[in-house]
């Protein structure tokens, strides 16, 4: 039986680290004090026409809906995974490239706009026009939770199809 990506037995590991910032995400709603928001920051919660009528709308915000959208991106990515595996229990399917270059894809956004909002001034629109703004904080849960998508690519780069 060949290994291919879908029934390399890093499967279970990749799967693992591509849900682990989803549920670190879940520490910066209590421990927010200590740990940092991590990189969803305010977005969580609240809508966005409640925040704007609340005034709880930052520079950070629409970041922070970007990083969520990743996050179920990459959920729902680790669910098709198990599914695909189970689905394909032997031999790959022909579209594994596809998957495999999926999870490159996610991972490679999340590390990028994390270097990007961490490091660059963040363009953000004014009622007088654009401003740039100082970069997103750096907390520990932010670190935390984009510690595995270094791994990860290191582990699709290492089960290519």
């Amino acid at each position: 039986m060949p290994v291919g990506f879908l029934t390399s037995p890093a499967l279970s590991w990749m799967v693992g680290l591509t849900l682990l910032p989803f549920f670190l995400q879940f520490l910066g709603l209590g421990l927010s004090e200590v740990l940092g928001q991590g990189l969803c920051g305010s977005a969580l919660g609240v809508s966005e026409a409640e925040a704007v009528r609340y005034g709880l709308v930052s520079e950070y915000y629409l970041y922070g809906q970007l990083f969520l959208l990743l996050l179920a991106l990459k959920v729902t990515y680790a669910l098709i995974l198990v599914a695909l595996r189970f689905m394909y229990p032997k031999e790959e399917p022909p579209f594994a490239p596809w998957v495999w270059k999926t999870g490159v894809g996610l991972s490679a956004a999340v590390l990028l706009l994390f270097l990007l909002t961490r490091t660059l001034p963040l363009p953000f629109a004014t009622p007088l026009g654009p401003a740039l703004l100082s970069p997103a904080p750096l907390d520990p849960l932010s670190l935390l939770m984009v510690l595995p998508e270094p791994i990860l690519l290191f582990l699709y780069l290492r089960h290519r199809p």
